[in-house]
């Protein structure tokens, strides 16, 4: 796409693509107070590099739009354009946004006039509401809504809307007809949505990772440099003893252990009874078939937190409780996995079931050589999700688990703040240590396998 262009707009495109790089990091700079008064100065070069190469780029567009002028209207134009109605919804949303700010400033001062009469005076402002003697500031705040609370927020947000729906409503008004009229320009301005797609790809995963990055930089830092009011993005000193004096503070072993056998039993039962639960919901013929999966969409709508207390009760009198039984037990069904498979059983056609039973296959033989292997990315999918989510469990395991034999990794690394006396102590450098080491095989895992599960959402959102 950039071969296609010629000399002068291959230097234009080059001079906005700089540009805009100033500008974006001028932008992320001015936040920061440890920046010098120089970052404002990007300013001016970035604003000179994306706006001197437009006569340039843009003459032949002009010419070529005079000779030929548009036949449709500008209005009729733009409104052929899908982008157009996202525009649309974006002015919606910045008008309800404009409707806050109007209503959370009225009730804002409503609420201030109210409380400098009981105080004994009038005020138009906090700051002359403050000098009244009888003014009471946490009454005032305490009696604010939540629209009034945050009223500037709002306008703030709905100007910001505003001003990127008019800038580009005057590029599809102005800027558009000429690129249009120009091959050259199409193929510029390709440059620019690709290094846009590539820019916005590179930006959206950094902020993604930051976690991560952050939990391992933390790991190998000490104590003191963690609680630091202002963080360090970097070590002053790497401390790799955060690792094995972790080792030695908790029995991480046995929680691997414990985690490992409790998850597989999960993914395996979820698996198992999820695929005969799909199976009869999609090609079982049964009365109350459909009523019955309503009721598995409903557990679906029901939290934990609800189903905790009799769960509690049942583990308990089946005295499971400190037992991998009792962790296991409660998360053996998901009706998330029946709904999947469900409607990807569904979408297997019945003649493979009958080609299934001419050839003497009863309904198991069925299952597992007809139907799992059409839906075998979705098994897999199923798998390395309920094998996350048991690794990760934390709610369930410390509510059930109460010795260092039948604890998981999750709870263990919580475990990791208190010391051998029973007290809390500030060492989230070990706890951090810990949860890299809690998140080393889920990593690998996902590394690995992502590929199936993208497919496997992907052909479940399709069906």
């Amino acid at each position: 796409m950039f071969k296609r262009l010629d000399i002068h707009k291959k230097t234009g495109t080059v001079c906005v693509l700089i540009g805009f790089a100033l500008l974006f990091f001028a932008l992320l700079l001015i936040p920061l107070k440890t920046a010098g008064a120089w970052k404002y100065y990007l300013l001016l070069p970035a604003a000179l590099l994306i706006l001197l190469p437009i006569p340039v780029m843009w003459r032949d567009g002009v010419r070529q739009m005079k000779k030929k002028p548009a036949a449709a209207g500008h209005w009729h134009r733009m409104r052929q354009s899908g982008f157009f109605d996202l525009l649309t919804l974006l002015t919606i949303i910045a008008s309800v946004l404009l409707l806050c700010w109007g209503f959370g400033n009225w009730s804002y001062h409503a609420a201030l006039q109210k409380h400098a009469a009981l105080a004994g005076g009038t005020a138009s402002t906090l700051e002359e509401a403050r000098a009244l003697p009888g003014f009471i500031e946490y009454n005032f705040h305490q009696d604010l809504n939540l629209i009034a609370k945050n009223y500037p927020a709002f306008g703030v947000i709905a100007l910001i809307i505003l001003g990127f729906v008019l800038v580009c409503g005057l590029y599809m008004r102005f800027v558009s007809p000429i690129v249009k009229a120009d091959e050259h320009l199409q193929a510029a301005h390709g440059v620019y949505r690709v290094t846009a797609q590539y820019a916005a790809a590179i930006l959206i995963v950094l902020i993604s990772l930051f976690p991560i990055y952050w939990m391992v930089i933390s790991s190998l830092k000490t104590s003191d440099e963690l609680m630091r009011a202002v963080p360090t993005l970097w070590p002053d000193k790497f401390v790799w003893e955060n690792y094995p004096n972790v080792l030695n503070k908790a029995p991480f072993g046995r929680y691997l252990v414990n985690t490992l056998v409790t998850t597989v039993i999960m993914m395996l039962g979820e698996l198992t009874i999820g695929v005969m639960a799909a199976y009869g919901f999609s090609k079982g013929e049964f009365k109350g078939r459909n009523v019955l999966f309503m009721f598995v969409l409903g557990a679906l709508m029901v939290p934990i937190q609800v189903t905790f207390v009799p769960i509690y009760v049942i583990i308990a009198r089946l005295n499971a409780i400190d037992t991998w039984t009792g962790v296991v037990l409660p998360n053996m069904v998901s009706a998330y996995f029946i709904f999947m498979l469900r409607q990807n059983f569904m979408a297997v056609d019945n003649s493979y079931i009958e080609a299934g039973r001419i050839d003497g296959m009863g309904r198991f033989g069925t299952i597992i050589n007809v139907l799992c292997p059409m839906c075998k990315p979705t098994l897999i999918t199923i798998s390395i999700i309920s094998f996350i989510n048991g690794w990760n469990s934390y709610f369930w395991p410390k509510m059930v688990t109460q010795s260092e034999a039948s604890r998981t990794i999750a709870v263990g690394v919580q475990r990791l703040k208190e010391t051998y006396a029973g007290q809390f102590v500030s060492n989230y450098n070990e706890i951090m240590a810990g949860a890299v080491m809690a998140i080393i095989p889920i990593v690998f895992l996902f590394l690995i396998l992502q590929k199936y599960i993208m497919i496997g959402m992907s052909k479940a959102a399709m069906k």
